[in-house]
């Protein structure tokens, strides 16, 4: 699992490593450089005309760096220091020293380059960009050249990820260490293109001092999905109810259990509305479908069938009312793991006696607008602090939390993760019911409760980018990322 950090926070990382492990600072530059290079060696060739922007702080030395380093390998190099030299930090000066003996044009305004190399801001904005640095940023905006930028796009403020006025909109950016908040989330994420992440050797235990830490994972965790023993049954992997589907929602009952399967679950049971037996039992045979009669509710059913579950997930498609509220009650008195999902969130809102028998082998999975129901507040305020969101309600309630939005935010254990997969392509009806039938699914299989929580959005938005380029973004549909389940699984 990999760090994301606020861009204050990096600093102390920074500091820690040339302070206390008495890393020399031009060593990190040198390294930092080194990794933007690396990745403009392997896109553009060496007829390409390059420009370094660079600041003159520290973001702008890493800039002068990049411009000698690919100076001494043959590309036609331009520096255009953007900023006042006598506000320049000591490591800036130093770069730009070595610069100049090696005869690099530096340049007092922008001209004409192929590629440019963003090296302006960096982590250090705070404020409004603007004066010869919003120039130079709009400048590059309107350039049709491949941009570079260094840590982060000039004008992201990296501990909120906000535009700060103008900033240069990236076809990659390389960030140095780990992700920073402005890389990770939105708008930020947005101005950044592919984003690299540039290995300059910080040491793990850094990242310890930072307050604001958040994580995220990649295939290595996947590592956390156990093996399957060959000496099994379909009992070995777990025996998974789901309760979804109210009369016409049979969709979302047959997606969540189809991705339960996928994901390698043992057994599915669905309990559903009466009205849903036939169209499931054509769209998923290989479910048993238990159902109830809306008029006539038979609790002793629902009853037997929580007692045969070893896991749970409840809501897709479930719609809200009386009998709702006996069915989530019903999930959430038996302390089995459980999924909590859309129609189940929403009566759990309407019921503060539900809402109170929350517990630590729960996982909520809500959009902004159910979280706004949940915790009786307004979804731009929720919007706007995402992971302090996530963690006071984490910390109040127990509960694991899987907040969803264009970056999921998840509260799990100890930590706070940002989920870095997925697209657009998304947000499409029955994709919500897909992620809850991963997450059981995981349970089922004996995937540690908090790493469920965790390794089910990421596999979720992984199999959805691979549909997303089988498809594209634009006809993506949830059947579409079941389909890729079987990809990523072999």
């Amino acid at each position: 699992m990999e760090y994301i950090v606020s861009g204050s926070d990096i600093k102390k990382v920074d500091e820690y490593a040339i302070k206390r492990l008495g890393i020399p600072s031009m060593v990190l530059m040198e390294r930092a450089a080194l990794s933007v290079v690396d990745l403009i060696l392997c896109n553009e060739p060496k007829d390409k005309k390059i420009i370094v922007v660079s600041g003159v702080g520290n973001n702008g030395a890493d800039g002068v760096a990049i411009a000698r380093i690919l100076s001494l390998k043959g590309y036609d190099v331009t520096i255009y220091v953007c900023g006042v030299r006598s506000s320049a930090s000591p490591e800036f000066l130093a770069q730009l020293e070595i610069a100049k003996k090696l005869k690099i044009n530096i340049v007092r305004e922008m001209v004409h380059a192929d590629v440019i190399v963003d090296a302006i801001f960096g982590v250090g904005v705070s404020r409004n960009v603007i004066g010869i640095q919003g120039k130079a940023i709009r400048l590059i905006n309107k350039s049709r050249a491949t941009v570079y930028s260094v840590d982060l796009p000039s004008g992201i403020n990296a501990d909120t990820a906000e535009v700060m006025g103008v900033a240069v909109k990236a076809d990659y950016t390389v960030t140095i260490g780990c992700h920073k908040i402005g890389t990770a989330m939105y708008p930020g994420a947005d101005y950044c293109g592919e984003v690299c992440v540039g290995d300059i050797g910080y040491p793990i235990d850094a990242y310890d001092k930072c307050k604001n830490a958040a994580k995220y994972v990649d295939n290595y965790d996947l590592s956390l999905i156990p093996n399957r023993p060959n000496y099994s049954y379909k009992g070995s992997f777990g025996k998974v109810l789901i309760i979804a589907g109210n009369e016409e929602m049979s969709g979302a009952a047959a997606m969540s259990g189809m991705a339960a399967y996928r994901v390698g679950a043992g057994l599915v049971r669905l309990f559903t509305a009466q009205e849903n037996k036939e169209v499931i039992g054509k769209l998923l045979p290989e479910a048993v479908v238990n159902t109830y009669d809306s008029e006539e509710f038979d609790v002793k059913s629902l009853e037997a069938s929580i007692a045969w579950a070893d896991v749970i997930a409840i809501g897709p498609g479930l719609g809200t009312g009386d009998i709702q509220n006996i069915m989530v009650e019903k999930v959430l008195d038996s302390k089995k793991p459980c999924v909590v999902d859309a129609d189940a969130i929403n009566t759990i809102a309407k019921n503060r006696n539900l809402y109170k028998k929350l517990h630590a082998e729960v996982i909520l999975t809500p959009h902004l607008g159910e979280m706004s129901r949940l915790i009786k507040k307004d979804v731009d305020e929720i919007k706007n602090n995402l992971f302090a969101t996530a963690k006071n309600f984490h910390k109040k309630q127990f509960a694991n939390l899987v907040l969803k939005d264009a970056r999921t935010v998840i509260a799990s254990g100890d930590d706070l993760f940002v989920n870095m997969t997925g697209n657009n392509g998304m947000a499409t009806a029955g994709s919500g019911d897909v992620l809850t039938g991963i997450i059981v699914g995981l349970l089922g299989i004996g995937v540690d409760f908090n790493a469920a929580a965790v390794l089910g959005p990421y596999i979720h938005g992984f199999a959805g980018d691979q549909a997303a380029k089988r498809v594209s973004k634009t006809s993506l549909m949830a059947s579409d990322i079941i389909e890729e389940l079987t990809t990523l699984f072999k």
